[in-house]
């Protein structure tokens, strides 16, 4: 009987042995699903026409039947119909898991001028992480073909296993540009330019962070500033805009809001610099403000308590200015207003102590300079630090420290649209006593060795005035861009220069703006003010400095 029993118990195991063997057999591993989300584009044209052929050809490139099912492009706009742009990836991992995909793919494209970059991620929907992060940036619109081929190449070594082989990356014949190209003609366009099925381009020498532009915020953004305001390590984004001071943090390729702080009705602000000048490991933010219709100054500076920022500076007839001096670091200067006089004379560095920002030393500035539009640094990179700084009519000075000027630009850089006003002298016994004259503030100016050459460059803001500067009362900018200049013994020349944007820009830094340990180029770009018609338009871009470097 034990016997009997025995037996059947053995057959009874194997049956299931080899039930469980075959089934295996005839059930093959489940296909892994990705879902391909559309990526955001960031232009100033209307590119989205662009996202389906992105969509088609990143499909093509990771599809293996059996193995890789991306899904289809009705079940991609399912997922989508009701998510508002632009995707993150908490949002695209819920959607992943939701879809039942085991990757998703999300990211933005940024086209500037001819200049584009392809920031995406490939995320492990299970482990809810990237695991495959793609940033490039191309000097051509052509690129984005490149870029796709690359990012899928990436994802079909790292985590399918599956060889590529080397294809060349787009050639510049084509002279239409890549926004005006239907998407399905990128896909089909990609046989004549040395792609094969797998879609699998070479590296090749590109930058790691690429050209990043913000949404568009419906302000006019006046003055920008970057610095870790509130001492975790990572910098924010500061902005000015009429009443308003603004706290932005750049994250997973877009900004978000930190903050945003409201002035009175009667303020206006004109400057903002942000520096740790108490140091105490936050940076304050300094900001300089008028009141009274512009007639009188009420500056402050506010600085993060732990849940809020908070007025610390007691002193508010203050302009102030903060400068990043080679060799020298921020440096925080002051300049008081007069009852009469726009600008009193002296400008001093101001110190922290006993909990305010005392003047100390006077700085040996030659007449008529104010604290506006000038810097320190070795410009002629043989040691001696040298002045730089506007004329009252935008051409670029260097003068010593004694006040002999060295050489003087043959035409006008800068251009600012931030203004003072001042009661204009009576031109005749009929003139209007209430008439009021402008002083346009200089734009600022930044000495730094941008390409580690150990020489250091001029960077400087050239906006164009369409009257030439002709009008003392009005400035109208048709266009703007910056340029990096170097002294090469008879007086500074281009070096590069960016792309132009339309209408002006406003303010610019060299700072890290993306936290990614490096210094970018970035700038604020109003592109449109207020009138009748609408609301005033700006944006911020940043640029990777060894992308402009030639």
């Amino acid at each position: 009987m034990r016997l009997r029993n025995h037996n059947v118990s053995f057959i009874t195991n194997l049956v299931i042995i080899i039930s469980l063997m075959f089934c295996s057999a005839a059930s093959p591993n489940k296909p892994k699903r990705v879902l391909i989300l559309p990526l955001n584009i960031h232009a100033e044209k209307d590119l989205s026409f662009l996202k389906s052929g992105i969509e088609a050809m990143l499909s093509n490139r990771l599809t293996l039947e059996g193995e890789v099912v991306p899904l289809r492009r009705e079940e991609i706009h399912q997922a989508i119909k009701d998510i508002p742009e632009p995707i993150n990836e908490q949002t695209a991992i819920s959607l992943g898991a939701k879809y039942q995909a085991d990757y998703v793919i999300v990211g933005s494209l940024t086209v500037f001028g001819d200049s584009i970059s392809t920031d995406t991620r490939l995320i492990d929907v299970h482990q809810k992480k990237p695991i495959v992060i793609f940033n490039r940036c191309g000097k051509s619109h052509n690129d984005v073909i490149f870029h796709i081929n690359l990012f899928a190449s990436q994802i079909n070594e790292r985590v399918f296993g599956r060889k590529t082989s080397p294809y060349q990356p787009p050639q510049q014949e084509e002279t239409v540009a890549e926004s005006r190209t239907h998407p399905d003609a990128i896909v089909t366009r990609e046989n004549r330019m040395g792609y094969d099925s797998s879609g699998v381009p070479p590296a090749r020498g590109e930058t790691s962070f690429s050209i990043w532009k913000s949404s568009i915020f419906k302000t006019r953004i006046k003055g920008m500033a970057v610095g870790d305001v509130d001492g975790d390590g990572r910098n924010e984004t500061v902005f000015i805009s009429g009443n308003k001071v603004f706290v932005y943090r750049y994250s997973d390729g877009r900004f978000e809001k930190i903050e945003e702080i409201r002035g009175k009705r009667y303020d206006t602000f004109i400057g903002v610099d942000v520096a740790d000048i108490n140091k105490n490991g936050k940076s304050e933010i300094f900001i300089t403000n008028l009141i009274q219709n512009g007639a009188r100054l009420k500056s402050f500076v506010l600085e993060w308590r732990g849940s809020n920022f908070q007025k610390i500076s007691g002193d508010p007839n203050w302009y102030y200015r903060v400068l990043n001096v080679p060799g020298r670091g921020h440096v925080l200067l002051g300049q008081k207003r007069g009852i009469k006089d726009i600008f009193m004379p002296g400008v001093y560095e101001l110190k922290w102590s006993n909990g305010r920002y005392k003047p100390s030393e006077r700085q040996n500035l030659p007449k008529p300079m104010n604290i506006y539009g000038f810097t320190y640094g070795d410009v002629l990179n043989n040691g001696q630090e040298m002045i730089v700084a506007f004329t009252h009519n935008d051409h670029v000075r260097i003068l010593e420290k004694n006040g002999n000027e060295q050489w003087e630009s043959s035409e006008p850089y800068g251009g600012g649209a931030t203004y003072l006003e001042f009661p204009s002298e009576p031109r005749s016994s009929m003139g209007n006593a209430n008439e009021m004259d402008r002083l346009y503030l200089p734009q600022r100016i930044h000495i730094a060795d941008l390409d580690k050459d150990g020489k250091n460059e001029v960077i400087v803001v050239k906006n164009q005035d369409a009257a030439r500067r002709l009008l003392s009362r009005l400035r109208i900018f048709k266009s703007g861009h910056i340029e990096c200049l170097t002294w090469d013994t008879l007086g500074l020349t281009l070096k590069w220069k960016t792309q132009e944007v339309s209408r002006y820009i406003s303010d610019y830094v060299i700072a890290d703006l993306n936290n990614d340990g490096q210094d970018e180029l970035a700038f604020a770009a109003v592109a449109q003010t207020d009138t009748v018609l609408g609301n005033a338009k700006s944006f911020i871009v940043s640029w990777a400095i060894d992308l402009l470097a030639p």
